[in-house]
């Protein structure tokens, strides 16, 4: 009898018992005047997963690295997973190795099909979320058209003049001259800048009509060597043809001027005196409406060949991590593999048919009035702006939209997209080296920079002499153990 009651009280207690709800850490900044416990994307994942989250959002990014920092295994209070976490490589290593992190790739194939099916299909996903053991600490955020950092160049010039889209430095030097002396925007004064930048740096995505490409350490893997480029045969004339440029006023002659860096024009109907950019978007310091006179130029051939440095790639690691706190592992991929539908990234992005945004008899999608009229409506319905959320960012839903800035935007970029490459294979750098490299980058890195804008500006000459000295300031900054530890970087992911 005791026995039978004992079973009823369990069975009437049972329904009322569930796991308790899972614990999300993450940052969304003050910026994006968002809140996780009341924003509806949040709200509409759980009624589309059954999956429910409380939230430890952080507001301040340094709270939230300050946070990652202080986190154990043996917390009770760890949460279960990390969303818009932010994760560096190093933080993923180092969480990993004490136990706060969980290694993420023995779980993939089973619970993240849909990922699982983009790894496969592009493996160079699967190199950029690895660590060099192999391991997966975080999922990514993945983009279809990835921005670059382009060669934009105003077609209603081109037109104007009747040239020709430039393929090769000789071409795009022509080209530049006559923006300089055929007065393009026709107001009969020579007040055109034919190409404008902001420091060497910009100035480097000119290299590949040299055949020079480079990372931000000014280096890039040839079979299975670590180069660097500043020292290779044809810097010099790269950096000679830099200065002709300059010297005939045909690139901006306040390009390397600090306090000047952003030269934005907001009045659409003054005259426009910029016949291109290198820039990710014109709209940076052009106005809007200027935004479809602009043209991506293709890649500048080297012995008729094109390539061309990736700027952001397209994938952003990082973005959603598990925890050794966590309840339900399996539960808690399934629910963040939704986001590498595209159902989901227009939920994030867009928010809820008919509700947020309406899909026109073309085909077409627009925001409703409501969400057009609604201040907050990215803070309160979206997930997408603010730090990199994890998914699958669709180019086939950005393209359906009703306003075809957005495809002319898409086929510019496709034009590098379509040969754009990473000068180094993708990598991951402990706290540890991270500390061994930063002070010679400082130090190596400034170097190469100011001497490209000194030799360009006709500070310093570009002579024998000036480039033996480069290369002796270059060995005294400690190239040698530069190079020897991206060597060492490069041997470890080759090595695999």
């Amino acid at each position: 009898m005791l026995k039978r009651v004992l079973c009823l009280l369990i069975v009437l207690i049972l329904p009322c018992v569930a796991l308790a709800d899972y614990v999300m850490a993450g940052c969304d900044p003050e910026g994006t005047s968002r809140t996780w416990s009341s924003n509806q994307f949040f709200q509409r994942m759980e009624e589309r997963t059954g999956v429910k989250f409380v939230y430890n959002q952080y507001k301040k990014e340094e709270d939230w690295t300050q946070a990652k920092q202080q986190m154990k295994a043996s917390d009770p209070s760890l949460p279960d997973v990390l969303f818009k976490a932010q994760l560096t490589p190093a933080e993923c290593i180092d969480l990993l190795d004490r136990g706060v992190l969980i290694d993420l790739a023995p779980y993939l194939e089973e619970d993240c099909p849909n990922l699982s099916a983009l790894l496969a299909a592009n493996p160079e996903y699967l190199e950029a979320i690895s660590l060099p053991d192999g391991r997966i600490a975080a999922l990514p955020s993945i983009s279809e058209q990835p921005l670059q950092n382009c060669v934009w160049l105003n077609q209603d010039w081109l037109n104007t003049l009747k040239l020709e889209m430039p393929t090769t430095a000789e071409e795009l030097t022509d080209v530049l001259r006559a923006f300089r002396d055929g007065d393009p925007n026709r107001n009969g004064k020579k007040d055109e800048i034919p190409l404008a930048f902001i420091g060497s740096f910009d100035l480097k995505f000119l290299g590949h009509a040299f055949g020079l490409m480079a990372n931000d350490y000014n280096i890039r893997a040839v079979n299975g060597e670590a180069q660097f480029i500043p020292l290779e045969e044809n810097f010099r004339p790269f950096v000679e043809w830099l200065r002709e440029l300059y010297t005939e006023k045909l690139i901006d002659p306040s390009g390397f001027s600090t306090s000047d860096m952003i030269r934005k024009i907001d009045d659409e109907k003054k005259t426009n005196i910029y016949g291109g950019a290198i820039t990710t978007m014109v709209s940076n310091f052009l106005p809007a409406a200027w935004l479809s006179s602009y043209v991506v130029m293709p890649p500048l051939t080297y012995e008729g060949e094109a390539m061309y440095r990736s700027f952001v790639g397209p994938v952003i690691s990082g973005t959603f991590a598990v925890t050794s706190a966590c309840k339900d592992v399996h539960e808690v991929l399934r629910w963040v593999d939704e986001f590498y539908t595209e159902e989901v990234y227009i939920l994030g992005s867009a928010g809820m048919e008919n509700v947020d945004y309406v899909i026109d008899g073309d085909g077409t999608w627009r925001m409703t009035a409501a969400a057009q009229n609604n201040t907050y409506f990215s803070g309160d319905v979206l997930i997408s702006s603010g730090p990199a959320v994890p998914g699958l960012a669709s180019e086939a839903f950005q393209r359906r939209y009703y306003d075809t800035t957005v495809n002319f935007i898409s086929d510019q970029l496709g034009i590098i997209n379509a040969v754009a490459e990473r000068p180094f294979p993708y990598y991951s750098l402990t706290f540890a080296q991270e500390a061994e490299i930063a002070p010679l980058q400082m130090k190596i890195g400034r170097l190469v920079d100011e001497s490209i804008g000194r030799w360009i500006t006709g500070e310093t000459l570009i002579d024998d002499e000036s480039f033996s000295n480069f290369e002796k300031e270059l060995k005294e900054a400690g190239l040698e153990d530069f190079m020897a530890f991206w060597q060492n970087i490069l041997d470890g992911r080759t090595s695999k």
